[in-house]
């Protein structure tokens, strides 16, 4: 297996020629395209051959093991592009993208991807894919300042020790309450976001070279098997299946 990583503050694109993950939820926003045909997936127990699929958030699908050419975005869904692409799903499970729109966006990877090498070609491929796919940026729907600041607050962290209470302190409200407008504001629970959140500062730290036991007690987790746990109940795929043979190229990006 081959995959190569695109890490970003608000979303990681992965493009890889096989991926073989076991049956998982997380609470990314998840678009998964083929790169050549059709793709088996199975979302909540339904098994689809589909050329492109949304996911929404929470919802449990398996990507089938099979050679086959994909690219993902998983987006953080607070961010304003998941914002953008949840028009497509409208509060559904998933939404499948038509096969005509499909075939212009494979050739245009095909063209088009090979010359990614960099941030700033990174964000021209990634702004022509979204014009493709016919979404763009839009205003996200939480509404509360309080919880814009709880998430910027998190994007920010650089301490390995972070908790729902210490947030709950910097904010001014109780756990259960700033837990409640949290769920209430994104529709995801506020420990499944923070979850992915380590989960996502862990990968980086490993693919900026900290073994996976450094890189597992830096984003906070108690141990390299909770790491492994965590990847697998979220991804599919523990960290070490993630690093092999992988390439990776963190990138910044706007919204």
């Amino acid at each position: 297996m081959m995959m190569n990583l695109y890490g970003a503050e608000h979303h990681l694109m992965v493009v890889s020629n096989s991926i073989d993950a076991e049956e998982h939820r997380h609470s990314f926003l998840q678009v998964t395209l083929s790169l050549t045909d059709e793709f088996e997936i199975d979302v909540e127990g339904q098994s689809l051959s589909c050329p492109g699929i949304i996911i929404n958030s929470n919802v449990v699908h398996r990507l089938k093991g099979a050679e086959h050419p994909l690219m993902l975005l998983l987006m953080d869904s607070t961010s304003e592009m998941a914002a953008s692409f949840k028009r497509y799903i409208e509060g559904r499970q998933y939404h499948v993208f038509p096969q005509g729109m499909m075939k212009i966006i494979r050739e245009f990877v095909q063209n088009e991807y090979a010359g990614v090498k960099d941030t700033g070609s990174y964000l021209s491929f990634l702004g022509q894919l979204m014009m493709l796919l016919g979404v763009k940026y839009v205003n996200t729907a939480i509404v509360d300042p309080r919880i814009r600041d709880l998430i910027q607050l998190i994007k920010d962290c650089t301490d390995s020790e972070h908790s729902v209470s210490q947030y709950a302190r910097q904010i001014g409200l109780s756990n259960s309450r700033l837990s409640h407008l949290f769920k209430e504001n994104t529709g995801i629970s506020l420990s499944g976001y923070m979850l992915l959140h380590k989960l996502q500062k862990a990968t980086y730290f490993i693919f900026e070279g900290l073994s996976i036991t450094d890189a597992a007690m830096a984003a906070g987790f108690d141990s390299p098997s909770h790491l492994a746990a965590t990847s697998k109940r979220l991804l599919g795929m523990t960290a070490k299946d993630i690093r092999k043979d992988s390439v990776f190229l963190k990138v910044s990006c706007p919204h």
